[in-house]
């Protein structure tokens, strides 16, 4: 399961990289033709470039949520970590009143 859920995500994240390549190439090609100044561009690509970053996250994060992921990798929630912290700090209290 999990080759399969890593193969889905490499190919959105390689969706999304194609995606902004595109973008790039277009804003240059406006750029060019004199349609768009180069400041505009660059604010324009960063703009996209942002909006990528945020579509790629979000796709992740559903992607985990879809999958239970966490599970299937055996992760645990940093709360669970601390709960866990805690409890070993109390055992070894009781091993040292021994």
């Amino acid at each position: 399961m999990f080759a399969a859920v890593e193969r889905l995500a490499l190919a959105g994240i390689g969706a999304l990289a194609v995606i902004a390549e595109r973008a790039d190439n277009m804003i240059r090609e406006l750029a060019q033709k004199g349609e768009t100044k180069r400041e505009e561009a660059r604010h324009l690509f960063q703009e996209l470039a942002a909006k990528g970053e945020e579509m790629k996250a979000a796709f992740l994060c559903r992607l985990c949520q879809k999958t239970n992921l966490k599970e299937a990798l055996s992760l645990v929630t940093r709360e669970e970590l601390e709960e866990l912290k805690e409890r070993i700090a109390r055992l070894e209290e009781q091993l040292a009143l021994k």
